[in-house]
């Protein structure tokens, strides 16, 4: 079984491409294919998949089906392979162009450690695309939030967010989903030259005055990707966003 770099070095001979061009195609830094253990952040597919549109993202990502799409395919039928998944816009086909952002359902981030960690060991697919109209339009993704940490984003609410492909741009004080080499979390962030200092704004307190919600420090080197939160989608009423109480 071959991994996701074996795919990659397959569709580069494939297409008689060198790997040096096709990271520059799809913007990834010089070294980044050889240097690469497990896969793709979701960013740097997105990437991929707008510089390679021949490229079926189920082959790359499990090995499914085959290499190269079907060129029979109909360039006009609305599925998640036929839109510019940075931008999430519809391609110029003599149709209205829509902001469309890609909602992953099944990847989630969550308010604190512990309990409340979750895995990101698992590819992802968009479960649908969301018309945002003119909010959010520097969208490039949307997650489910859990958890009671950050008491903007009720749990079982939708973030917004925007990819970060620069550390050195993080705003202090802003709040960002980070994605680690063991969790993914929605938190409060302070750049460090080595580490990001991770805090909650629920400030509540255990009876002696400590925070239940403790701030800690995150390694820059087990950093994987990190988003700037835009905005939360909740919804009030049956079947919405699942308060928690205690």
């Amino acid at each position: 079984m071959e991994t996701i770099k074996e795919r990659v070095y397959l569709y580069c001979a494939e297409k008689n491409i060198k790997i040096r061009d096709f990271e520059r195609a799809a913007d990834l830094s010089n070294g980044y294919i050889s240097s690469m253990r497990t896969g793709f952040g979701q960013g740097k597919l997105n990437n991929v998949l707008l510089a390679f549109p021949d490229l079926n993202r189920e082959w790359l990502l499990y090995g499914e089906g085959s290499m190269l799409k079907s060129a029979t395919a109909d360039p006009n039928q609305p599925t998640r392979d036929n839109y510019d998944t940075t931008t999430a816009q519809q391609p110029a086909n003599n149709q209205p162009q829509k902001h469309l952002i890609p909602f992953y359902d099944d990847v989630n981030s969550r308010g604190g450690l512990g309990t409340y960690v979750e895995d990101t060991n698992t590819p992802a697919q968009p479960a649908e695309w969301i018309d945002a109209g003119d909010w959010f339009h520097e969208a490039t993704a949307a997650i489910r939030h859990y958890g009671d940490s950050m008491i903007e984003y009720p749990s079982g609410s939708i973030l917004a967010l925007k990819q970060v492909t620069d550390l050195r741009l993080i705003i202090p004080g802003r709040n960002y989903v980070i994605e680690t080499t063991e969790f993914r979390v929605t938190k409060q962030l302070q750049p460090h030259a080595d580490h990001l200092m991770a805090y909650s704004t629920n400030r509540e307190t255990y009876p002696d005055g400590s925070l239940i919600h403790s701030p800690f420090a995150i390694p820059l080197e087990t950093v994987r990707t990190i988003w700037q939160i835009l905005g939360c989608v909740i919804k009030e009423y049956s079947g919405g966003a699942v308060y928690i109480h205690k």
